[in-house]
């Protein structure tokens, strides 16, 4: 998928002003699941293939891909790990489905981020959302989309 993503946004042509916003756009995307290419495969193994550059833009944007790094709320809880699972969302999520393991845990936090995601929606990080939620570029998808085909 990685390597899709980074070709995406060639040009052959000059582009006009609408589509180099796109190619500004394909570029910071491209940079933000390059940071993060470690955790591609973990990120595969529980979001779709329509899902994956976003979840990759959504832990870039979250912890830059640290599993250990830890944010300190105003209300003194904390948000850890890769996908920054705060303190009462960690503590809600283990009781409802008897997680065992540590949101530091990437393959942990990313199995339940996915579960979040497809019960419930990406608004768990709309707090970052300004930094990852532009990943519906045409010129994005559609060079990704006949390149895998």
């Amino acid at each position: 998928m990685i390597e899709f993503v980074l070709a995406a946004c060639l040009y052959v042509t000059v582009p006009t002003p609408v589509e180099m916003t796109e190619y500004r756009e394909c570029r910071e995307t491209n940079y933000m699941v390059y940071f993060v290419k470690d955790w591609l495969p973990t990120i595969e193994r529980y979001f779709t293939d329509e899902d994956v550059i976003r979840a990759a833009k959504v832990i870039y944007c979250e912890s830059s891909g640290r599993p250990t790094v830890i944010g300190i709320n105003k209300d003194g809880t904390h948000d850890v790990g890769l996908w920054q699972f705060n303190d009462n969302t960690w503590t809600w999520l283990k009781q409802k489905l008897g997680i065992i393991g540590e949101r530091t845990n990437p393959e942990v936090a990313t199995r339940y981020a996915a579960w979040l995601v497809y019960n419930d929606g990406w608004h768990h990080w709309n707090s970052s959302k300004h930094c990852w939620k532009g990943t519906d570029n045409e010129m994005l998808w559609s060079n990704t989309n006949s390149m895998q085909s």
